[in-house]
């Protein structure tokens, strides 16, 4: 299922996170291969709000999602429970008094040479500009400009959401990448980095057999220890990125709202990588031995939450970060599913063993949620995210006449126009493509000319009828969050031409009609107000060039001119994105 989500935005520098998820058996791996050097008091905030704003659904997992991410920090992330505040569905100003009061405590502690980090996490609904806290806004540029004045030396924000990746856009920014929180006497100046879920024109996804978003879920697996690519039982920041990056995009994908880019800036000074986890210091820890291929999806038996899902490629071991408890993974792999029972103690390292694991019926696969049930979900998921992605629309207005060589010939014969002003009507669909863009297929009336004269004993009249269809783009920018906005559309397509004449003189047919085929350019403007998820009303005004009425010498009519329109864009469904 799709879900505006805004960002969560957070920090791992210093988490000293899990690594581990043991099953009973075999002695813990020693740890004493992760340097212990100095490492700075981190702080957590951590903000959730399944609530957004006007035009948005309810989020199911941006809550659940923000408890987890505070979970892992207390539990295995070095982050104490006294420097951990999880706000869920606070106001803006909930989180700006949060800040203020950090912000002392942070002087405080620098002031007593200590050095300090920030993990701020946020995870719920966002606009291109804001996060949104039910009918609450904060806007991103504050919530960037607090943070950054913050006194820690470091600080780490990850946004899960949409077009979260506005958030980074600082102006002079130099990226810095070798930048190590481990190297406290280097610190000379604070840094900030930013990870978010998708760029600034995407939207973010969550998903219902996951119970959590695509990026937060393939994230927390990343710090658990699936990321640590170089084997040194650490996670840094770009091992992070580069894992969440690549499942997020994988599993996003196959989805009708389409593939989901994480991206990650930095600002920050110093050398080396930024540890952000250490699974090999989790006292219990599970291991996919090397030769294992297939997706693992790990899930808490009593809960039922799914903690880790890795798509494990041979040739490495692999090491995973989890509480001590009874869990089963379900490994997925060309001959079928297997279901294990896994129970991980503390100070032991457990090798899932396939040789000892039970074939899934297809039946309890769906519902345990291995890889094929994960993929059976996709349609469940999407069809309501499409939905949401397309409108239809009509409007009412008025065109004015257009004048040109072909009526300037009809009045040469005496003919005078009977209006300025005719009624025009439109109507069609169209799909969202990123926020902010969409296409529209459109049809419907031009302009209608009426030409009347009188010789004799003969009243004639000369009608001109115009008709169109095109393809349009257009794009929008939101002027008071998503109730009001305002907008520009081209189109190009084909238009109708109808001529017809009646006359009432003995011996004449008393009428005759022509019909012909040219091109349409469109171009328009307007604003639109929405009044509710599904209903919005927009006034707009446009010039259309549509010549394909013409006389024998080459005078061509131009049904095309300036119009007005007022109409409705009726939202199918009003999605699940954050």
């Amino acid at each position: 299922m799709l879900s505006f989500r805004s960002i969560p935005a957070r920090a791992f520098p210093l988490l000293g996170m899990l690594w581990g998820l043991t099953t009973a058996g075999e002695a813990r791996a020693d740890a004493s291969a992760v340097p212990a050097g100095p490492r700075p008091h981190t702080h957590a905030i951590i903000v959730g709000s399944n609530v957004g704003g006007a035009g948005q659904n309810s989020l199911k997992f941006a809550e659940s999602d923000a408890e987890q991410m505070a979970t892992v920090l207390r539990e295995v992330g070095h982050v104490e429970a006294t420097r951990t505040r999880v706000l869920l569905h606070p106001s803006s100003a909930d989180v700006l008094r949060v800040l203020d009061e950090l912000a002392g405590e942070l002087r405080a502690e620098a002031a007593g040479g200590e050095p300090t980090q920030l993990v701020f996490y946020y995870s719920g609904h966002a606009r291109a500009n804001a996060i949104n806290l039910g009918a609450d806004e904060l806007p991103l540029p504050l919530l960037r400009d607090r943070l950054r004045s913050l006194p820690a030396l470091l600080t780490i924000v990850v946004l899960d959401a949409c077009q979260s990746g506005a958030f980074a856009r600082a102006k002079g920014a130099e990226p810095a990448t070798d930048f190590s929180y481990n190297s406290v006497s280097k610190l000379t100046q604070k840094g900030l980095a930013v990870m978010a879920s998708s760029t600034s024109l995407e939207l973010s996804q969550e998903s219902d057999e996951l119970r959590a978003s695509y990026f937060t879920h393939h994230l927390v697996t990343a710090l658990r220890g699936a990321a640590d690519s170089d084997g040194d039982g650490r996670v840094s920041l770009d091992e992070a990125y580069r894992y969440a990056y690549r499942r997020t995009l994988a599993s996003t994908a196959v989805t009708q709202v389409g593939g989901q880019h994480v991206t990650l800036e930095t600002d920050l000074a110093g050398q080396d990588e930024v540890p952000m986890t250490y699974p090999a210091e989790a006292k219990a820890q599970l291991e996919l031995p090397a030769p294992l291929e297939g997706r693992v999806l790990v899930q808490h038996r009593s809960s039922g939450a799914i903690v880790a899902e890795v798509q494990k490629a041979p040739g490495r071991s692999l090491r995973l970060a989890l509480l001590a408890g009874d869990y089963d993974a379900i490994v997925g792999q060309k001959g079928g599913a297997l279901q294990c029972r896994l129970s991980l103690l503390d100070d032991r390292l457990t090798r899932l063993d396939t040789g000892v694991c039970a074939p899934v019926e297809q039946e309890r696969t769906a519902v345990k949620g291995d890889a094929a049930a994960i993929d059976s979900t996709s349609e469940r998921e999407q069809a309501p995210s499409e939905l949401s992605r397309w409108r239809i629309e009509g409007g009412v207005g008025a065109s004015w006449r257009q004048t040109d060589a072909y009526t300037s010939r009809l009045e040469e014969f005496g003919y005078e126009h009977q209006s300025d002003v005719t009624a025009r009507f439109n109507f069609g669909a169209s799909r969202l493509l990123v926020p902010h863009l969409t296409v529209a297929l459109l049809i419907g009336t031009l302009a209608r000319d009426v030409y009347k004269r009188s010789i004799a004993d003969s009243n004639d009249t000369a009608t001109t009828r115009g008709y169109g269809g095109a393809f349009y783009l257009r794009a929008s920018a939101d002027l008071l969050g998503d109730s009001l906005a305002v907008f520009g559309q081209a189109g190009v397509g084909m238009s109708i031409g109808v001529l017809k004449f009646e006359t009432a003189q003995t011996g004449v047919p008393p009428s005759t009609s022509e019909t012909s085929i040219g091109y349409l350019l469109s171009v328009a403007a307007g604003t639109e107000v929405s009044t509710g998820r599904h209903l919005h009303w927009f006034l707009q005004v446009g010039y259309d060039r549509a010549p394909a009425i013409s006389n024998l010498i080459g005078d061509t009519h131009d049904s095309g001119g300036v119009s007005a329109l007022f109409g409705l864009r009726y939202a199918l469904a009003a999605g699940g994105a954050r």
